[in-house]
């Protein structure tokens, strides 16, 4: 009997981990229609071969990979990698799941099938990471010991709510005892813009708390140890689909269920991060090759065939790459195996793949190429992901956009803002549930797709492929007053590439600005009379910024038009603003110029009155103004632009300056975008008073702003 116990012993003592390959959303669409997001590559490594890498080094035993879309690919990938071979730290085994289509599909497969014998770690195939899994177990076997009811724990890393790396889509509140760290409560915040909403805790939940804690600047990667309690849970709950909003939250809100989850908080200097967005792609890809994520660094070669090296500046080399002489190669930078770059081309803050070839004279900033690429000469790359097998012809210029697989570019031409093209039109989505999406519960249903059928506009003549449009952006764009004109889908949030800086915390402080204020900066000064003026500061203004204003005005009113997200209108927004080195006082005087011109076109055709225009575009477009406000005297500046440009004239029959600057004004004030103080700053200011005709309206506006601030006092 001895040997037999034995065997027990070992059995008990095995450290299991479940990864989770699906996603279950079309985020990343239409990349993954044809590969699945584990296998995307970062950094020239599918998103797994981290994942895998962390769970080795946390000393797990049994490995299993959970396939649903696309499972024959995760199949024959993981059949021919090292860790099917002896030498692997542990055994892992793929799992067809191909009826799941959520989470908690895949957590009540996993109990039917019977695979779990103790503790495991549960963690989704797109994460990277170097946190010390050690002692987070130990912590987790001490509330174990402490606490017979505890479940879970959850790993978050504390970090800024507007990191780079956090999903601002997924982003949470954690209610937790300060005590003990056990979660009290969760809630999932909706993104920065959408409608914000306050969290309600039950006075129930408060029993045997001393002290809580509210934090919502916790990173959560979803890396979570589990009991065989949890499965079973998912079991008996069929209504459960996501891991936080249905399963945790359930959880700690039952009457029944009475189990208790705890939170491992990292020191903070560990990194953590999921690749949920293509925002979060590329933040993740620029922090593995700037060496945030160390020692998970690409010289590293996670994989056998790979032979990167380290150079200066945080640039990446394989063996065999061709590099002209008068090529230039830029910081944060990673190229592949049998790439060739020519004369005059320039590469930098991004990743080049295998036997790849870069024509002369070709711009790539902030870009990832993936293997097999061909751009011919004279190209524009920036900020895009070019899939596999990708051909570019001359001339063309692609800025902020995704080309999926074997699509051609043709001769010359100029991508639109977050295209997304394919090679062939896609007649369905994948179904279900992001695995790890807990703020999209309206999107339960896989839309259907759309496909432009006139590819030669987008593609040209000598292109191949056509433009990916999901339903929620067609429907978008086909209804102007729907619902995402005021606040965007979730899902078109997700899947651009060309996210809003409005998610980032940038000013004229940050550090792109910073590393210029050595050199001259030239600014432009605005008359009183026009917003427009062309009275410039010394008469030295280059090319581009004697065009910022026109651009920039340009680029809001063709957002209005097209009824874009405001994500996509404050992202070009600053991406023009950082290339023609200007401050945001001209971001501001543009996106007010471009939006009275809004109203006079929908006064001068009849379609609205004075105040209807104005409520209705300082409504819909007015939150552009959050992330151009940094300081009180920007809501000064903001106020006079508007005084200046109402006062102006000239956009049409029928425009009243004094109804618009006033509606403008109770607009901006109504949704919190000005503060009173500030209106009544600006009211006394001497520039202000200086054309006193224009303020008529508003002056019983003003009135009760100060005998509201009287009664307050």
């Amino acid at each position: 009997m001895a040997p037999k116990k034995k065997k027990e012993l070992d059995q008990d003592e095995r450290f299991q981990a479940i990864v989770l390959t699906d996603s279950f959303f079309s985020r990343f669409m239409p990349l993954t229609a044809v590969t699945p997001r584990c296998l995307l590559p970062l950094a020239n490594v599918p998103l797994i071969e981290y994942t895998l890498e962390f769970l080795a080094k946390a000393g797990v035993n049994e490995v299993y990979v959970m396939c649903s879309s696309h499972a024959d690919q995760i199949q024959k990938y993981i059949d021919s990698s090292k860790w099917t071979h002896s030498s692997s730290p542990f055994t892992i085994t793929t799992v067809m799941s191909l009826e799941a289509r959520s989470v908690g599909d895949t957590m009540r497969d996993l109990d039917n099938r019977g695979l779990i014998t103790g503790d495991f770690l549960l963690v989704s195939g797109d994460t990277v990471t170097n946190i010390d899994f050690s002692a987070a177990m130990a912590f987790h076997r001490r509330k174990k010991q402490h606490d017979k009811e505890h479940i879970l724990t959850m790993i978050l890393t504390p970090a800024s709510p507007y990191h780079r790396t956090r999903s601002q889509i997924d982003s949470a509140a954690f209610v937790l005892d300060r005590n003990t760290d056990r979660c009290i409560y969760y809630h999932s915040v909706p993104p920065p813009n959408l409608p914000q909403t306050s969290v309600g805790l039950d006075p129930d939940l408060l029993e045997d708390v001393d002290e809580l804690i509210l934090r919502n600047d916790l990173i959560d990667c979803h890396i979570d140890i589990c009991t065989p309690l949890v499965p079973q849970i998912f079991q008996d709950n069929f209504d459960y689909q996501l891991l936080r909003s249905d399963f945790v939250k359930g959880v700690l809100t039952s009457d029944l269920v009475k189990k208790t989850v705890y939170a491992y908080l990292t020191n903070g200097e560990e990194y953590a991060a999921r690749v949920t967005s293509f925002l979060t792609y590329d933040a993740v890809a620029q922090d593995v090759i700037s060496r945030w994520c160390y020692p998970v660094v690409p010289e590293v070669n996670l994989m056998p065939s790979h032979s990167y090296s380290y150079q200066f500046n945080h640039i990446y080399k394989e063996d065999k790459v061709i590099l002209a002489q008068s090529c230039k190669i830029g910081n944060c930078t990673a190229i592949g195996n049998g790439t060739e770059i020519l004369d005059g081309s320039s590469v930098s803050r991004s990743t080049i793949g295998r036997n790849c070839k870069i024509g002369k004279n070709v711009s790539i900033t902030d870009s990832y190429i993936w293997d097999g690429v061909e751009i011919a000469d004279n190209c524009v790359i920036h900020k895009s992901i070019l899939a596999y097998n990708v051909t570019v012809h001359s001339d063309a210029e692609i800025v902020g956009s995704v080309v999926g697989h074997h699509v051609t570019v043709g001769r010359g031409r100029r991508l639109a803002v977050n295209s997304r093209l394919v090679e062939t039109p896609i007649e369905r989505e994948s179904a279900g549930l992001d695995s790890f999406s807990d703020d999209e519960r309206d999107q339960e249903v896989s839309p259907s797709v759309a496909v432009v059928v006139n590819d030669i506009d987008v593609v040209g003549v000598d292109g191949v492929g056509h433009l990916y449009v999901s339903e929620f952006e067609e429907n978008d764009s086909e209804d102007s007053d729907s619902e995402f004109e005021n606040t965007g889908s979730t899902d078109k949030m997700g899947t651009k590439m060309y996210q809003s800086f409005k998610l980032l915390n940038i000013s004229d402080d940050s550090i792109a600005s910073v590393s210029n204020k050595k050199r001259r900066r030239k600014t432009r000064r605005f008359s009183s009379n026009s917003v427009m003026s062309t009275d410039f500061e010394r008469g030295e203004l280059s090319e581009e910024e004697e065009d910022f204003a026109k651009e920039a005005v340009d680029t809001v009113t063709r957002s209005i038009e097209n009824n874009h997200d405001l994500d996509t209108a404050l992202l070009e927004l600053n991406t023009l603003r950082m290339s023609m080195n200007v401050s945001y006082h001209e971001v501001r005087a543009a996106t007010v110029e471009a939006l009275t011109r809004r109203i006079g076109h929908f006064i001068s055709t009849g379609t609205l009155g004075s105040k209807e225009a104005t409520v209705k575009v300082f409504k819909s477009w007015g939150p552009l103004f959050n992330r151009q406000l940094f300081e009180p005297k920007d809501q000064v500046d903001l106020l006079m632009l508007l005084q200046s440009t109402c006062a102006s004239g000239g956009y049409g029959g029928g425009f009243d300056g004094q109804v618009v600057l006033f509606w403008a004004i109770r607009t901006l004030y109504d949704d919190d975008i000005v503060e009173e103080d500030r209106i009544l700053q600006w009211w006394n200011s001497e520039e202000s008073a200086a054309s006193a005709d224009i303020r008529g309206a508003t002056v019983r506006f003003i009135e009760w702003l100060q005998e509201a601030e009287e009664e307050s006092d």
